[in-house]
């Protein structure tokens, strides 16, 4: 459901709560058991709203779930992208500091080399003649010789090591720089990852507090409606004892669910198991298998078999005399309005309809009107 049909949804129910009220008690049945067919048809239109909200916050919230581990793999990603980026400038300044030095090596031997070269050719080294005049003989001459060209070469051979070890330098320092470029590209794309994800992530939160703050609109639409629908079945149950004879049952009421005793809620205030809020609980609730049977727990007239609001499939026996039990969460009813049933009669089956969280009966035992505990009846 989008947005636009929800808020029309919202403003119609608004409307009809505040238009809408609860006939005072009449003489009319067929007028009052229209207007509570009305209001539960209301509750389950209002129940289809919230569990349509409830999907889309439940897709929401994945989506968040999903936003966070795509933000945490991207921070994981940044930060190794930047500590890469940390040691490669690192490295980068190293080699910057290597060049330099090679560079002054290679200048200072060229220039010593240089100098060599021209006293050598243009005016002879007087070093290199003396140590070549002051040979003893030819032999020695040669030997003199020999060595000041093994020292010219060295000098040649270590100039061409400075020169290659420059390059090697150089090369290495042009790869950091291009590996430096490709380290912030990737940095700068991750950091505009993360922004969208966060930018994104934030629409989906703000997306989630609109979708809880319908849902809180409507459950509180939804109690409204429960509320005249509970008034509603005390008129009806009203005009039902008003114009019947005293007790008929038998007096002692059965146990339902002859399949189960556990009883998993008890009669009283406690925290709705859905609402999550305290609430009075106007029943005992039996848990039971899908599918067991219900039993009509006295001898009675069926006054009311469907749909009843949040309590899903109901039946309510009438037992004369201002006292009435109601069987609720059903999976099926097997009886009809106006059916007269005998003490543990099968009237249902145990179900999880309208608001509900596993298989069980809502059992409800109600004087005048009135629900009161159903221990004080139960033998």
């Amino acid at each position: 459901m989008n947005r636009k049909k929800q808020k029309l949804v919202a403003a119609l129910l608004l409307l009809t709560l505040l238009t809408v009220s609860v006939p005072a008690l009449a003489g009319d049945i067929d007028e009052l058991r229209k207007q509570q067919s009305q209001l539960n048809s209301q509750i389950e239109n209002l129940k289809k709203s919230i569990k349509q909200l409830d999907t889309e916050k439940k897709n929401v919230a994945e989506e968040i779930v999903e936003l966070e581990q795509k933000l945490s793999q991207a921070e994981k990603e940044l930060a190794a992208t930047e500590a890469k980026l940390k040691d490669t400038q690192a490295k980068l300044e190293t080699t910057k500091k290597e060049l330099r030095l090679a560079e002054e090596r290679v200048e200072e031997q060229t220039d010593d080399l240089n100098k060599r070269m021209r006293t050598m050719y243009k005016m002879g080294p007087v070093d290199y003649i003396e140590v070549i005049l002051g040979a003893s003989s030819f032999s020695d001459f040669l030997t003199r010789l020999d060595m000041v060209e093994r020292i010219i070469e060295a000098d040649r051979a270590l100039l061409a090591e400075f020169k290659a070890r420059k390059e090697e330098v150089a090369q290495k320092k042009s790869e950091l720089e291009e590996q430096q470029k490709l380290i912030e590209a990737q940095r700068n794309m991750i950091s505009e990852k993360r922004a969208q994800i966060v930018a994104y992530r934030g629409d989906r939160q703000r997306l989630m507090a609109r979708l809880e703050e319908e849902k809180r609109e409507y459950e509180r639409q939804q109690d409204q409606l429960e509320k005249d629908a509970e008034n509603l079945r005390r008129q009806i149950l009203a005009w039902e004892m008003q114009n019947k004879k005293g007790y008929f049952g038998t007096g002692v009421f059965r146990w339902p669910v002859p399949s189960s005793t556990y009883v998993t809620s008890e009669f009283g205030w406690r925290i709705h198991p859905i609402y999550k809020t305290r609430r009075f609980h106007d029943g005992i609730d039996i848990a039971a298998s899908m599918g067991a049977d219900v039993l009509a727990a006295d001898d009675g007239e069926v006054i009311f078999a469907g749909s009843y609001g949040g309590y899903g499939y109901t039946i309510i026996l009438s037992h004369g005399g201002g006292i009435s039990t109601q069987y609720s969460h059903l999976s099926k009813i097997l009886v009809s309005v106006g059916k007269q049933v005998l003490k543990g009669d099968k009237i249902g089956l145990v179900g999880s309809t309208g608001l509900s969280t596993g298989p069980h009966l809502h059992f409800t035992v109600i004087k005048d009107g009135q629900a009161v505990s159903p221990w004080n009846w139960l033998k």
